[in-house]
């Protein structure tokens, strides 16, 4: 990560610490900034926030003010942050329930109380994250002392999920190379940045769909590269699929 953005996250973990006080567990930077791929021209920050026990509606009110975007600008797209307890952490489910989510990016600000809420199948793959690459930021307990393996079949189904979302409503570069990172996933029980599952696909596809994936990887990477053509994205993430589906079977 840049500078800035490092400064950033420092300054969300002293946000929570403030909140939280000697409750909070710890503050982890996931997603590309420890995967690879991080650029803040595109990409979000993202935490996942740990406490012992549930918040209050205080704590929840007060976190939400302290990360709003006009008050800690952030120098990437936006900051997207979960707050979990730790028996959520450490018992992953297939919908983790959540405290609170905040989001500041310029078009898509909001803050969830997780109170009453269904929970939030995302947390599946954040926590995977965690558990492998996670980043402690500040003071706190390791990731490996916090997350928990999270169980292969829901990982697979929560990637599964994401490429049917992405197919229909994401940039096409965000749906091809997604679907890269879930075949490795699938094919070698790694998880991996959008651009790491693009590189690794580049030698395992046809030339019609290498070029596909080499033109997302451009697209990712903010080189010039051509607009993707939706029905070859669609082909190809269906193709992803069916390999998934067929190797979970």
């Amino acid at each position: 990560m840049d500078s800035l953005s490092g400064h950033y996250i420092g300054d969300v973990a002293s946000a929570m610490a403030a909140v939280l006080g000697s409750r909070l567990t710890g503050v982890y930077l996931h997603g590309s900034a420890v995967l690879g791929g991080f650029d803040a021209r595109r990409s979000d920050i993202d935490v996942i926030v740990v406490c012992e026990r549930p918040m209050t509606a205080d704590e929840q009110a007060a976190a939400a003010e302290r990360l709003r975007r006009d008050r800690l600008p952030c120098p990437a797209q936006g900051l997207e942050l979960s707050v979990v307890t730790l028996p959520v952490a450490r018992h992953p489910t297939a919908q983790p329930p959540f405290e609170l989510h905040v989001t500041t990016a310029a078009d898509d600000t909001k803050v969830v109380d997780g109170h009453g809420h269904e929970g939030d199948p995302d947390l599946v793959l954040h926590f995977a994250v965690c558990r492998r690459a996670g980043r402690l930021v500040g003071p706190g307990r390791s990731p490996a002392e916090v997350f928990a393996p999270v169980a292969h079949d829901l990982v697979v189904a929560q990637l599964v999920s994401e490429l049917r979302w992405a197919a229909e409503r994401a940039p096409g570069e965000y749906a091809v190379l997604n679907a890269c990172r879930a075949w490795r996933f699938a094919a070698e029980g790694t998880l991996v940045s959008k651009i790491d599952g693009g590189q690794w696909a580049l030698h395992r596809v046809s030339a019609m769909s290498h070029e596909l994936v080499q033109s997302a990887l451009d697209r990712q990477r903010c080189l010039p590269a051509a607009e993707l053509d939706p029905r070859e994205v669609t082909r190809f993430v269906r193709w992803i699929l069916s390999r998934i589906i067929d190797a979970s079977a």
